[in-house]
């Protein structure tokens, strides 16, 4: 894989431009997109097909759990990260259940999410470590 093509979806612009400050150093990454809500997730996934999408839990007039869902049935889906200020078994239990291939806590967001760009990056041999 040439660069991991990122899609942003939160519904909160501050958190999407934090999150583009530390992305857009990388440049093995490339933020393909952002969305702010699963509708638009959806849509924007099935536009620009990026290798990862990176999610927050709860939005306004679609939440992540069902965004996820839906685009895990696109052709070729990404690797969907979850991300919520709750971070809780209960909720972890609810992303993987939607398909989420990960979860992150909001609080940890970035070290969380660099952790698993990372594995992406160099999946050290593991089979459909990109499911």
């Amino acid at each position: 894989m040439d660069k991991i093509k990122v899609l942003l979806v939160d519904d909160h612009d501050g958190f999407i431009n934090a999150a583009l400050r530390h992305l857009r150093r990388l440049d093995w990454l490339d933020v393909v997109g952002t969305a702010g809500n699963g509708l638009e997730a959806i849509a924007q996934s099935e536009a620009l097909r990026p290798d990862v999408v990176l999610m927050d839990l709860a939005m306004p007039e679609m939440g992540g759990l069902q965004a996820a869902r839906l685009i895990k049935a696109q052709d070729d889906p990404p690797y969907i990260v979850i991300a919520s200020h709750f971070d809780d078994a209960e909720h972890r239990e609810h992303a993987t259940r939607a398909g989420a291939d990960n979860f992150v806590s909001k609080l940890s967001y970035i070290q969380e999410v660099m952790q698993i760009l990372e594995s992406l990056r160099h999946p050290q041999g593991q089979p459909g470590a990109q499911s």
